[in-house]
């Protein structure tokens, strides 16, 4: 009688979305992306044919249930794809008190940097001598942020604050130092998957003008996640970017305040530099004391 052959079989583990990050990432930015960005804008643009003043309060009303509905609600269905759960993909940890402290400081004093950049940015490579698609793109922006943040009474600034602080800080920090920042960190390592984050962040907001203070900004919050494991201080910090901003322009009309005098703008420039540094080596000590705990 022949023997039966009783040798195991080896079977090829199968790849899927929940065994490939990149794949992952990738579907998830696609998909949110083309809702947004196409199908919500697009909606926007055939319902109201525009931004204008007059129809601005809808607008913002529908800015608000798109990003809850295109941004946030996707990024949890595709968090709950993966092998792991809400509380490990989103980093739902409690920070400290001076955790929250240091990173108002830390945002505050960026955002400080950021718009003296901008300034400088501005004189070395004045947008007009780019060419007239270049002008009227910065116009056409410049115009629809104005139209939509301005606001004539503390009422309606809080409606502002609630669409483009509030609401962006929770969609889309889950999206990025959530459901991308972990599978780009499980794909290649914690520090690069938050970098290349910050990048994909500034990316997606389609600003070229704003592009390095944008990545700057994706870079701090992805790297507030990575040490401390709380989504809530990226959220936070995002929350107070763009609040400030706002409260800005409702108060002096204008995103940041430049000093005129070249003595008193590099002054500034070298503090804001110093307290975001000290905030940073203040935050790597708490980090390193907790780890050491």
């Amino acid at each position: 009688m022949e023997q039966e052959n009783f040798e195991p079989k080896i079977e090829k583990a199968k790849s899927s979305l929940k065994t490939s990050p990149i794949a992952m990432t990738l579907i998830a930015l696609g998909t949110v992306f083309i809702l947004y960005q196409f199908f919500g804008a697009g909606l926007l643009f055939l319902l109201l044919g525009g931004l204008n003043e007059a129809n601005v309060q809808i607008f913002r009303l529908m800015t608000l249930i798109s990003q809850f509905l295109f941004i946030f609600t996707p990024t949890l269905l595709f968090a709950r794809w993966q092998e792991t759960g809400y509380k490990e993909i989103f980093k739902l940890k409690t920070p400290s008190l001076s955790e929250v402290l240091l990173t108002i400081i830390g945002t505050l004093s960026l955002q400080n940097i950021a718009q003296i950049y901008l300034y400088f940015q501005d004189i070395i490579f004045p947008i007009e001598k780019l060419g007239p698609i270049f002008e009227t793109m910065r116009k056409l922006m410049e115009r629809t942020y104005s139209i939509l943040v301005s606001a004539k009474s503390p009422l309606e600034f809080a409606f502002v604050v609630l669409v483009v602080a509030f609401t962006p800080a929770i969609c889309e920090e889950f999206l990025f130092r959530g459901l991308v920042q972990y599978n780009l960190s499980k794909a290649s390592n914690y520090k690069l998957g938050f970098i290349i984050t910050g990048i994909i962040f500034a990316m997606y907001h389609a600003n070229p003008f704003s592009f390095i203070p944008l990545v700057a900004l994706g870079v701090y919050f992805g790297y507030l996640v990575y040490k401390s494991e709380s989504i809530y201080l990226s959220a936070i910090a995002h929350f107070v970017n763009n609040f400030t901003a706002a409260y800005l322009y409702y108060a002096v009309g204008s995103e940041g305040i430049i000093p005129n005098n070249s003595s008193a703008l590099f002054i500034t420039m070298f503090f804001s530099i110093a307290i975001f540094s000290i905030s940073i080596y203040i935050f790597e000590i708490l980090h390193i004391n907790k780890t050491q705990e």
